[in-house]
């Protein structure tokens, strides 16, 4: 979309606030949209009907969304050899170096992300051994500590994706995303030491490290279109399409993974679901928080 190094980080920044502004919608309506739909009809409370209904919503307005920007996207070429472009691409990617390294970094931003999330659940529930954190009586709502420690962490997200354009245009692309992921080190590993009856103090923590975490998306998409600038420089062709598809690729196996991730790092400290952890299985679900993203 853009020739513009500078430009190509406003598009990725715009993109990443609206993607996390919709992460955010889901979280913060999740709770009490499973609330509503399970006390639908006249027996009790079904939370598995109030689950099910909930997620189906999501889905139909997300399936709307993807087949209304599908029909809305006329930008087709059709002059090129597909069989030929496909094959020079591949070519071109396997030499491109800065592709290999900006994926490795990719892939350690998206598990560091995808550990943490995966993990918070546990943590609230098996160490901080508590959930609620405020109720509605107007509405006999109950929000607990997990939901808001993920919609404040979406919200620092965009601080985050918003301070990435400002800061990369002063000190560049590759400082910014390097002091990113430092701050986010050095907050991940403090946030082992965390009192578990100091709430405050943890989601504090967690809008430090998110915040950080935030700036690092929209430059990672935007420094992919810069390999692409690369190769276009040594080979004479883009290859721009291939380039994104694989990390996207690997971006969607993260989402889908990501609860998984946390049960099987939980599992080797000895977890079992629905007990009283050991100091063992706490310890560990406290190190996918902080070390293991290291």
């Amino acid at each position: 979309m853009s020739a513009d190094g500078k430009e190509r980080t406003s598009l990725a920044t715009f993109r990443f606030i609206f993607a996390f502004g919709g992460s955010l919608l889901v979280l913060a309506a999740a709770e009490p949209l499973v609330d509503v739909f399970s006390k639908i009809g006249n027996g009790p409370v079904n939370l598995a009907i109030g689950m099910a209904a909930c997620n189906s919503s999501f889905c139909c307005s997300g399936n709307y969304l993807f087949l209304a920007y599908f029909f809305m996207d006329t930008g087709k070429d059709k002059t090129r050899n597909r069989k030929d472009f496909v094959e020079k691409d591949l070519s071109d990617l396997l030499h491109n170096s800065p592709w290999f390294i900006l994926l490795g970094a990719g892939i350690s931003a998206i598990f560091f992300n995808s550990i943490r999330d995966g993990a918070a659940i546990y943590y609230f529930k098996y160490y901080i051994q508590g959930q609620s954190a405020f109720s509605i009586k107007a509405v006999n709502l109950t929000i607990t500590l997990s939901s808001l420690y993920f919609v404040i962490g979406q919200a620092a997200n965009i601080i985050g994706v918003i301070l990435a354009k400002p800061v990369s245009d002063r000190i560049g692309k590759k400082y910014t995303f390097l002091y990113a992921m430092l701050f986010a080190t050095v907050f991940s590993i403090a946030f082992y030491w965390l009192d578990k009856n100091n709430i405050i103090l943890v989601f504090i923590f967690q809008l430090l490290i998110s915040i950080s975490a935030g700036i690092i998306f929209p430059l990672v998409w935007s420094m992919y279109a810069d390999t692409a600038d690369y190769s276009e420089w040594k080979t004479g062709r883009r290859a721009t399409g291939l380039v994104f598809l694989r990390f996207f690729h690997v971006t969607k196996i993260r989402l889908d993974n990501r609860r998984r991730n946390g049960r099987m790092a939980s599992g080797y400290y000895g977890f079992k679901a629905n007990v009283v952890q050991t100091i063992e299985a706490q310890n560990g679900i406290r190190m996918m928080l902080s070390f293991f993203l290291r």
